[in-house]
């Protein structure tokens, strides 16, 4: 989301006798003073969505996406970090600082507009206000589903701002439940066509498709539900008063918001799976065989904010090495997914026109060979998910850097290029997004550097497939999963557990869906020989080219033993809360480590995995 400004508020302590009004700069005393002020809030809570954007390593859609077994860490003999991260282990104490903040801060802002909101008088703007309230619920809950997805029992408070001390409590029991809570207070809160589809702000629909998102995460995790279609699942009670969001959540509420959402969100699938992604831009398709059929029947990608997209992270040519947020303004993702820089020893590289159209970056979350090998190649969607880049490109090199690189990228979120470029410089403007801000803006480019600033395509977190996915899957039924393997081009089939488990890797490879997934199918405290843990251990063998040479991924070799299924089972797939705030609060009372952590298991990564 496009913001100009982000507001910090500052806290006032007075005597009574004495006069605290501040004219010259914003804090608790005088701000917000109206409901246009609120507004702007609402951006600076948005806007904690770029701030994480500044550390992809660092956000719930890419850290999820590499943890998971379809994608590597990859990346140079030297990102340490993003080896960890697929690893499920760490190599420096501040590995998520950032997330850890950023997620209280969201949580902050949100709650500080909840509590703000009937400080005016809205009538006549009941649905203004109610809109502004349901967003702002709706973020709550979306940050908090993040942080305890992350980090499980953490500190938690529904007020409108946090006690000291604030201690963790427990995700199951207390947090879900106003996770819940949160997102059913902004469905109910909001209406349909309240803001204009892609601009940024959450929705009646985006609310109930993360509803049941947040709904079969805590009943399969959590509750061990298993195969949630024939489950007999026990409501969910809230134990507290909140506006709209009455006293239970049952799954046939969830599923009628699903199909609320399906039916009168005003969402339609995009016709052409490849029309999603932005290698099929008008400046790119007409030279890229793959997608030249799109491009000679008009047809061109759908575009940031297209029918099928329900919610999204924005980015906007504002990024720059300066700043707090800096590079939070662009899709940085595309940059670390782009293919791996350096050369190949002989003087070749990748990212110019041997490769079109994929640009060049740093080679992290490369996709794993098993998710290659197991889809079939009679699904369109593997080619249209999958770069294979010896097959496809005119001459893809392995450079003398790469690591856990077995030749395939995730297109959803690769660097792409087109030819109205000069390609003598990766400093001008060879990214089709460098061509097409020259062409259609005034804009500079602030970053300076088009190879790593332009880069603006939506990170999608919801679109329509993935809830009428979850709809065949909490019914049992194959009706809306169907209807998104029609749009493959796919015959129909039949449900079964297995077939909406396959339906979900394929149709959402590569967006950060797919490890959480494989948790609520294990459920907590699986162990060794759960779904998650024999899905992660099979990473164990498969092949990747190290600085040049064929090999196999090992978990053990050279990061200190372990295996990926014993570090599932170690951890259930939590992170570490950061060792810092841990310190800073000194009492296990109130902040502990989660297991797995910091203790006698292979958590420790010190250095690059040799193979």
């Amino acid at each position: 989301m496009a913001i100009s400004a982000l507001f910090t508020f500052g806290l006032t302590s007075c005597e009574d006798f004495l006069d605290s009004s501040n004219y010259t700069e914003a804090n608790t005393s005088n701000y917000p003073a109206s409901p246009n002020d609120l507004n702007k809030e609402l951006a600076a809570l948005y806007g904690v969505m770029n701030q994480m954007s500044t550390s992809p390593l660092q956000t719930p859609w890419f850290v999820n996406y590499i943890m998971s077994d379809d994608a590597n860490g990859a990346g140079g003999t030297g990102d340490v970090e993003a080896h960890a991260v697929g690893h499920l282990m760490t190599n420096k104490e501040s590995l998520y600082d950032d997330a850890w903040k950023n997620t209280y801060v969201g949580i902050s802002r949100a709650s500080a507009i909840i509590y703000a909101v009937d400080a005016f008088d809205w009538t006549g703007q009941e649905s203004a206000r109610n809109q502004m309230l349901g967003e702002a619920y709706f973020m709550r809950g979306l940050f908090y589903l993040w942080g305890v997805q992350f980090w499980g029992d953490i500190p938690a408070y529904w007020a409108s701002a946090a006690p000291d001390p604030c201690p963790q409590v427990s995700a199951e029991d207390v947090i879900f439940p106003h996770i819940l809570a949160d997102f059913v207070s902004a469905a109910n809160l909001m209406t349909h066509g309240a803001t204009t589809r892609g601009d940024g702000h959450a929705t009646k629909g985006a609310a109930e498709g993360m509803l049941a998102r947040a709904y079969m995460f805590y009943e399969g995790f959590y509750k061990k539900a298993g195969e949630l279609a024939s489950a007999s699942l026990a409501d969910v009670t809230f134990d507290f008063e909140q506006e709209a969001a009455g006293s239970s959540l049952s799954k046939a509420q969830v599923v009628s918001y699903l199909e609320d959402a399906i039916n009168n969100g005003g969402y339609s699938l995009v016709e052409d799976f490849r029309l999603l992604w932005q290698y099929s831009n008008e400046l790119t398709a007409p030279d890229y065989a793959y997608v030249k059929d799109l491009a000679d029947g008009k047809k061109f990608w759908a575009g940031n904010g297209n029918s099928e997209e329900m919610f999204q992270v924005q980015y906007m040519n504002s990024g720059s090495w300066s700043g707090k947020i800096g590079m939070g303004f662009v899709n940085q993702v595309e940059l670390y997914c782009g293919l791996r820089c350096d050369d190949d020893g002989a003087g070749h590289a990748n990212g110019d026109l041997e490769t079109f159209p994929f640009g060049q970056g740093w080679g992290q979350g490369t996709i794993n060979a098993n998710l290659w090998d197991e889809w079939s190649d009679s699904d369109p969607r593997k080619k249209a998910t999958i770069l294979d880049a010896q097959a496809e490109c005119e001459k893809f090199v392995f450079t003398t850097s790469c690591s856990e690189d077995a030749g395939y990228y995730n297109k959803k979120w690769i660097s792409t290029t087109c030819k109205e470029s000069s390609w003598s410089d990766h400093n001008t403007a060879y990214t089709w997004w460098g061509v097409y801000r020259t062409k259609n803006t005034t804009s500079p480019n602030t970053n300076g550097n088009s190879f790593q600033g332009d880069h603006f395509t939506d990170i999608v977190l919801l679109r329509l497939a993935d809830v009428m996915l979850m709809h065949s899957e909490l019914t049992g039924t194959a009706d809306q999963m169907n209807k998104v393997r029609a749009r493959a081009g796919l015959p129909a089939t039949t449900y079964s557990w297995q077939n909406i488990k396959n339906e979900r890797r394929f149709e959402l490879a590569g967006e950060g869906l797919r490890f959480n997934d494989l948790r609520r199918y294990s459920g907590k405290d699986g162990g060794t020989g759960c779904e998650a843990a024999k899905a992660l251990q099979k990473q164990e063998g498969t092949r990747v080219n190290y600085t040049g040479t064929w090999t196999v991924m090992s978990h053990g070799r050279g990061v200190g033993g372990s295996s990926w299924a014993e570090r599932y089972a170690d951890t259930d797939g939590f992170l570490p809360k950061p060792p810092q705030q841990i310190g800073l609060i000194n009492n296990p009372e109130i902040l502990s480590q989660n297991k797995g952590w910091y203790d006698g298991t292979g958590w420790s990564m010190s250095g690059t995995p040799i193979y």
